[in-house]
């Protein structure tokens, strides 16, 4: 199966039936807000806690949907709809539950670097250290030097977080492969189906750009940390980024379920073989 053949499958299931793409979408979206509710409860201070069930939300109707969702993308490179009853179907729930939770599970290992970075940082950069500590904390790091010892820590912070993408690349096609009840259909193939996945990373070039944007704006802030510590430097507008991640955002979503569909159309496209 060649990697431009599934962009070709994927692309045409995205356009040739618009309108079954925006319904899907729009279901997605639904599911996903109906999920993220509890976060309601942050708007009331003595009502805080309640926003942590926004943890058992997500797992019990996102694993699910996420698994519907392929089940109505294997149908739609087929000769069905993209936009059926398969985005809601409750039966097998149970067991797309359990296979949710055990891919939770496999990216929770991808993500054990960067577990431990955020548990570090909160370790040594909470409570009452002020700002001139945490430069010194930094020069040290980066052996005497500020702008050394922030380049090895935004290296550290990246790496890890590009090893949690390469596990989300790595189980892309995990759930269309559950949903033609073969898991072993992806065995063998995981390289072009992270390569898959990178490629449907253009699908979101919006969102990308948006956050490069973002990223460049405060670089020069960098430059002058002890101005930021003695508020002799002022930030950059946060109005103004969170309107422009706020753009990025909103020209990405309509291609979200062209993203689905690329990993989608190559396991596809391994059954066929």
């Amino acid at each position: 199966m060649k990697i431009s053949q599934a962009l070709k499958d994927a692309f045409r299931v995205y356009t040739g039936h618009f309108g079954a793409t925006v319904k899907f979408l729009i279901t997605e979206a639904c599911i996903t807000l109906a999920a993220l509710t509890p976060l309601l409860f942050l708007s009331d201070s003595s009502l805080m806690m309640g926003a942590l069930l926004v943890i058992p939300f997500w797992i019990l109707l996102v694993f699910w949907a996420r698994v519907n969702a392929a089940a109505a993308m294997r149908d739609a490179l087929g000769d069905g709809s993209l936009f059926s009853y398969r985005l809601i179907d409750p039966s097998e729930y149970g067991r797309k539950l359990v296979f949710g939770l055990k891919r939770m599970i496999m990216l929770l290992f991808w993500s054990i670097p960067l577990i431990a970075c955020l548990v570090i940082a909160k370790i040594h950069y909470s409570g009452d250290m002020d700002g001139f500590t945490l430069l010194r904390v930094i020069k040290e790091f980066g052996g005497g030097d500020l702008m050394t010892g922030i380049i090895y820590m935004a290296l550290i912070f990246i790496a890890a977080v590009l090893l949690v993408a390469f596990g989300c690349a790595f189980h892309s096609g995990d759930r269309h492969a559950f949903v033609r009840n073969n898991p072993k259909l992806v065995r063998g193939h995981h390289g072009k189906i992270v390569l898959c996945w990178i490629c449907s990373l253009l699908t979101i070039l919006p969102m990308i750009i948006a956050i490069a944007v973002v990223i460049v704006r405060y670089l020069p802030v960098l430059k002058d940390l002890n101005g930021v510590v003695m508020n002799t430097v002022s930030l950059p507008s946060t109005k103004v980024t969170l309107m422009i991640l706020a753009v990025g955002a909103v020209l990405t979503i309509p291609f979200l379920p062209l993203r689905s569909l690329i990993p989608a159309a190559y396991v596809n496209g391994l059954e066929k073989e």
